[in-house]
């Protein structure tokens, strides 16, 4: 790759994806994959359990290549050669040594992102991008794990993370504009529409979705009404895919909603205060789609003991 900040780069031919097993992750590898149909990547994961479960998402999972060739929205043989591009690592070092891009996708925690954070540069190439796939973590904050912060920038993928076209670039005081504007490069020649922000808790997207899932989780906790009367008006008055509670159980979405919230509530102040009946929930181990959260004993749905159809 040429030198930061020239305007000449040479096409991304390797990126990584670290926590690449993950609901988010395994998604952000599919679009990657699919998207610039010449590049190497790099699935990285630090157990053989979860690694071994996200190359099963990425073939079998609800948004998996398998199923986007039963739909013929991709042939069979542009699945393989994609899959021949696929390199899964237990191992941070090797899968980062050389890549030019690494997207950083391990769960909404401070602390952990911080520490893979760290591993991840000691590896990566001196002029590698480090991508952060966070939904409201400062990259600010998150720079401190970094000797050379202004390699750092966000990069909040939306679920599923190789289908929806939306990627919130958070660029941050100390992020260069070098390495925004590769980001922003490389996820438009993979098909995305990114959008820079300004660095801040929860950026704009997460804000706003976590406000409205608060506030549908309130109207339960008051009466006002159930979570299927809450799906169903968003979905016939908003004009919705999927309702909140919907959204929250086909996906992992619960749990990192809930991680997200806490970093928001402890930012923002009481605004983004979690709604007992959310802390009742989540406490309960109800936190998102089996296949996608390991160990969750379900969702709200569940919780209620509704069959969600």
């Amino acid at each position: 790759m040429s030198d930061p900040g020239t305007g000449n780069e040479a096409p991304v031919e390797r990126v990584a994806v670290v926590g690449g097993a993950g609901s988010m992750g395994h998604g952000i590898v599919i679009a990657c994959l699919l998207g610039a149909p010449e590049a190497e990547v790099r699935l990285v994961a630090r157990r053989r359990e979860s690694l071994d479960h996200g190359l099963s998402l990425v073939r079998a999972g609800p948004f998996g290549l398998d199923g986007a060739v039963r739909k013929g929205k991709l042939d069979a043989a542009d699945m393989k050669r994609a899959l021949a591009r696929l390199r899964p690592t237990l191992d941070i070092a090797e899968g980062v040594r050389d890549a030019q891009i690494v997207f950083e996708s391990v769960p909404e925690i401070v602390d952990r992102k911080i520490e893979v954070l760290r591993e991840i540069e000691s590896a990566a190439l001196p002029d590698a991008v480090i991508a952060s796939n966070t939904s409201s973590i400062m990259i600010g904050e998150l720079g401190r794990a970094l000797a050379k912060v202004e390699r750092l920038v966000g990069a909040h993928w939306f679920y599923p993370s190789n289908v929806m076209p939306l990627v919130e670039v958070a660029r941050a005081d100390r992020s260069a504009s070098w390495a925004v504007d590769r980001i922003v490069g490389y996820l438009a020649v993979i098909g995305k529409k990114p959008v820079v922000v300004r660095d801040s808790p929860g950026f704009f997207m997460t804000r706003f979705v976590n406000i409205f899932a608060a506030e549908a989780m309130r109207a339960v906790q008051e009466g006002i009404c159930g979570i299927q009367d809450v799906d169903e008006m968003v979905k016939t008055g908003l004009g919705w895919p999927m309702g909140v509670f919907e959204l929250l159980d086909r996906t992992a979405s619960f749990d990192a909603w809930y991680h997200a919230q806490e970093y928001l509530h402890e930012t923002l102040g009481e605004r983004y205060s979690i709604p007992p009946v959310a802390r009742k929930v989540f406490a309960s181990g109800f936190r998102g789609a089996p296949g996608l959260k390991p160990g969750s004993r379900g969702g709200w749905y569940d919780y209620y003991g509704i069959e969600l159809k």
